[in-house]
């Protein structure tokens, strides 16, 4: 018997597809505008996260979402580096570009001046001689090449820490040989600065580099975006997607951080639930929280478990949307070790529906925003995507290089679990 009313469960779930109104269109829309220059990479330079929660508020009206907190905004603040002006570097005479030649580590300090290289390499520091000499030398005016030292296994890994956490006091730092140039935020100032070259820009012999990297610090007052769907028959009981919409934003005054896998994409999908929900009244409430200060440690998703909006013992099931431009290799379920049972309704759904190639489990983990409510006691899984895509926190990660290649099917598949959790 049991059997029976999980297949005719299913077989409900499936003649539910044929209605479901995911609009990849609009989805498009969606991104392309949050990865507009107008919003400035929604970092914290010009303001950008503000821009686009202001955009997300605006959805969420049009769609008669019930407005949380402060006419949808929860309003937060924290400390954040970042990079509103001058970012600019000279190789003997020559320009590098920031975001396309070079980035610097997160919460790199100002640095202005003229400075000397000096490459250190495995032998020098394996050599006692040299590397007493080296030890004496006033560094305060050069920048140590190190690439020869890292993951190597060398006769003195005291010296190598000790260059490496520059107890030697050079100005900073340089990082040559990267296949790739990843940036985050940071909230503090870093101790001192570390510049990363893409393989190739930074030449064997530099005499000089001419550094100008204005750096500022502020408390920077942001928000999480909430809005809801009343439930037609237990109002009391939540759903909960959510995403985040911050970036990395800017990196001086022409690099910007587009950010549309990460996370303009979710940011969409969510959206686009919302439309769906709001002309197929759900039996649960369901909330869309669109989350602040993701990218700099989770800030706006613990801030919303320490000041909930809702009561989160109530939240029957919460899904965080994050990475979910492609889909081609399938999807990622964190925290699927910790809920098998839904995991595996999960599995279910996506093999009725015949959606995504591969749903594979994976354990807890402290990497999007579904972590503190893990930690409060909600059933809360972080979903991404899989596929050929190969930008992360760099200036490619544009909207012309999405696919949404799975976006109709990962849509589905979202409705049918949150539909199993309501009973529909």
């Amino acid at each position: 018997m049991r059997k029976f009313i999980l297949l005719a469960f299913f077989f409900h779930i499936l003649s539910l597809c044929s209605t479901t109104a995911q609009d990849i269109i609009y989805a498009r829309s969606c991104i392309k505008t949050l990865c507009s220059d107008n919003f400035y990479g929604r970092g914290y330079v010009n303001n950008g996260d503000k821009i686009a929660a202001q955009f997300i508020k605006e959805e969420f009206a049009a769609q008669k979402l019930l407005p949380l907190g402060e006419n949808y905004f929860q309003s937060l603040g924290f400390p954040v580096v970042y990079y509103p002006d001058r970012v600019d570097i000279e190789l003997d005479g020559q320009t590098v570009f920031a975001g396309h030649d070079f980035i610097m580590n997160p919460g790199c300090p100002n640095i202005n001046g003229t400075f000397k290289v000096l490459v250190i390499d495995s032998a020098m520091v394996d050599n006692s001689a040299e590397f007493e000499r080296i030890s004496h030398l006033k560094l305060k005016n050069y920048f140590l090449v190190v690439d020869d030292l890292k993951g190597k296994t060398l006769s003195h890994p005291k010296r190598v820490k000790s260059i490496l956490a520059n107890e030697m006091h050079a100005k900073g730092l340089i990082y040559k040989n990267n296949e790739s140039l990843v940036w985050s935020p940071a909230m503090e100032f870093a101790p001192f600065p570390i510049l990363y070259f893409k393989k190739g820009v930074f030449p064997d012999l530099v005499l000089k580099m001419e550094i100008k990297i204005d750096a500022a610090h502020k408390i920077h007052g942001t928000q999480n975006v909430v809005g809801m769907i009343k439930g037609k028959i237990q109002p009391d009981s939540f759903i909960v997607f959510t995403a985040h919409y911050d970036h990395l934003g800017m990196m001086g005054k022409e690099t910007i951080f587009p950010g549309a896998n990460d996370n303009a994409s979710g940011v969409a999908m969510m959206l686009d639930l919302a439309r769906h929900y709001s002309k197929n009244p759900p039996a649960y409430s369901i909330v869309f929280i669109a989350f602040a200060a993701e990218e700099i440690g989770l800030i706006g998703s613990y801030y919303f478990t320490q000041n909930p909006l809702i009561n989160l013992k109530k939240i029957s099931l919460l899904i965080n949307m994050d990475l979910m431009s492609t889909g081609d290799e399938g999807l990622t379920a964190v925290n699927a070790t910790e809920f098998p049972d839904w995991f595996n309704n999960l599995k279910m759904c996506n093999s009725i529906g015949h959606y995504l190639p591969d749903i594979s489990p994976r354990g807890k983990a402290q990497n999007s925003d579904h972590y503190y409510f893990t930690e409060a006691g909600v059933p809360s899984f972080f979903f991404y995507l899989r596929g050929n895509y190969h930008h992360y926190h760099d200036i490619e990660d544009t909207y012309e290089e999405l696919t949404l290649s799975k976006y109709p099917e990962t849509f589905q598949l979202m409705v049918d679990f949150a539909n199993m959790r309501m009973g529909r």
